[in-house]
């Protein structure tokens, strides 16, 4: 997110170069610029108490809460008291891993409905609890090292989101009479939010296919100015950038994790034109994908 000094507004973006990351942090900042990038992010508060800073809010934090946050969405974690640090667990991994999930992107809703969706899933809640376990065994495991580890975490993963999405599906019973009041109110808003979220799921599932905004805008039901209206207030995205930055993400994990030709990585990542895939790479990462492919194996 951005921090504000004066009249600017500072961003510190950085890159997920690796698909998923268990790791345990701590510290005792009171201010910091708030960052954004392009990964999906939990944090899971283990000891003392935090302020998690949006652009536009606080959430108070106790030990045993758990926050996500979208992608590109500005954000921090900060000390109450910088007495008493604050340790937690941050799992941060990109969409185009569910790839290899079935029905996996259904899992990743929770990120994209901020419009009906809170961030914050309280110490009190199921899912807070089970995901603190969750995530303490993936950490346990990166530790150990030992044979299949690697697998065990993207286990843990999967479990952590199907958790996230089923405290997402619980909803408050409805009153039998009278007019909507409060939460009423922003229950139906919920169901209107539906077809947008149909879009998305779609987008996730299909987004190597050639896909055309009419259909999307079919899904949701809506008429187009709407639909895009509500769709980047969900996403901050439009679909097509929705689309390309999944592309990119599906790009960096073939590139590193496999040995094929960049010609058919490209045709698999829904690109007709190798020549306008290795321009949206170039603009994505700062480097060509052979480029991109060399430095990782360097680094390795």
């Amino acid at each position: 997110m951005a921090a504000e000094r004066g009249d600017r507004m500072f961003y510190d973006e950085f890159k997920l170069h690796k698909e998923l990351v268990f790791q345990e942090k701590s510290g005792n900042r009171l201010e910091h610029e708030l960052h954004h990038h392009d990964a999906l992010e939990f944090h899971v508060l283990l000891e003392n108490e935090a302020r998690f800073r949006l652009v536009d809010r606080i959430y108070e934090g106790k030990p045993g809460d758990v926050f996500l946050f979208r992608p590109f969405e500005p954000h921090w974690n900060l000390a109450k008291d910088p007495d008493r640090p604050i340790r937690w667990i941050g799992i941060l991994f990109s969409p185009s891993i569910v790839r290899f999930i079935p029905d996996g992107h259904r899992l990743l809703a929770p990120f994209y409905a901020v419009e009906t969706i809170s961030p914050h899933l309280p110490a009190s809640s199921p899912a807070a609890r089970a995901i603190h376990r969750l995530a303490a065994q993936a950490v346990a495991e990166q530790r150990s090292r030992t044979v299949g580890w690697e697998a065990k975490q993207l286990a843990l993963l999967i479990d952590i989101l199907i958790h996230t999405l089923r405290h997402s599906a619980v909803r408050r019973p409805r009153r039998e009479s009278g007019p909507l009041q409060g939460s009423e109110r922003a229950e139906a808003r919920d169901e209107s939010e539906h077809g947008i979220f149909r879009s998305i799921s779609y987008i996730l599932a299909n987004f190597t296919e050639d896909i055309g905004a009419e259909l999307l805008v079919r899904i949701t039901g809506r008429k187009r100015t709407l639909f895009y209206k509500k769709f980047k207030a969900v996403t901050g995205m439009t679909p097509n950038q929705l689309i390309r930055r999944l592309r990119m993400q599906a790009a960096v994990f073939l590139l590193g994790r496999t040995d094929k030709p960049v010609t058919e990585i490209a045709f698999e990542c829904g690109y007709q034109s190798v020549s306008f895939f290795n321009k949206h790479f170039k603009a994505y990462r700062d480097l060509s994908p052979r480029e991109y492919r060399k430095s990782v194996r360097g680094n390795a």
